[in-house]
């Protein structure tokens, strides 16, 4: 069964074979995840509710992606690390785990409800998230923080990123503070640690053409 008037979006489907290849280009990926972690180490299961993320989306203009899980077992650690930000939807503790289509139907009537009619400014691309990552982890590693406490920043950061669906004017801004200071820092001190974040290594080529085209960034105007 299907809802009426619905044929258009199923004709609209997109299957992909990855999570990977589905989540490329959007400006916010969100994981959905039935269980919190109480651990401060777990951060990728340190979810927002549907409400809170309707409060985010708010007067954002972007693509943004949900990816719900498997029905028997969800999205794994490995997947929710893909995503920039993680959702869950309060459940009493026996019955944490819902249906996917009751589990959809919550989210979208959350996203629905926040919706509202507003002026919409757009949000920051992946490209751009992936360039401020790659220049906090940098400014870590030429600050001596160990490989795997910069791992945890840049998960953390990220998530920071994710719940703020941050705006590309913003985004634009770190870049620039997070330039200086890795400009600043290799002025200073060579990096005591070769080690680099896999975010970053993946990205590494595409982050480093961002960054050398400034066009568009607010620029250091010298006395």
């Amino acid at each position: 069964m299907r809802g009426g008037h619905a044929q258009d979006v199923l004709d609209s489907i997109v299957e992909h074979r990855s999570l990977k290849d589905a989540l490329e280009g959007l400006h916010l990926s969100i994981g959905t995840t039935a269980q919190s972690s109480y651990a401060t180490s777990n951060l990728v299961r340190k979810p927002m509710t549907p409400r809170e993320l309707g409060h985010v989306l708010k007067n954002r203009a972007g693509t943004v992606g949900i990816a719900f899980g498997r029905e028997g077992t969800g999205l794994t650690n490995l997947e929710l690390r893909q995503c920039d930000a993680t959702l869950t939807i309060p459940a009493v503790s026996e019955y944490q785990t819902l249906n996917l289509s009751h589990a959809a139907a919550i989210v979208f009537y959350e996203l629905h409800i926040a919706a509202g009619e507003s002026s919409m400014d757009g949000l920051a691309s992946e490209q751009l998230k992936k360039t401020i990552l790659g220049f906090l982890s940098d400014s870590a590693l030429r600050s001596g923080i160990e490989e795997h406490d910069r791992a945890q920043l840049t998960r953390a950061f990220r998530n920071v990123l994710g719940r703020s669906a941050i705006r590309h004017r913003e985004g634009s801004l770190l870049v620039e503070v997070l330039r200086r200071i890795s400009e600043a820092l290799s002025q200073t001190k060579e990096p005591e640690d070769s080690g680099t974040l896999s975010v970053v290594s993946e990205t590494e080529s595409g982050t480093r053409a961002w960054a050398e085209d400034t066009s568009g960034l607010p620029q250091r105007h010298d006395s």
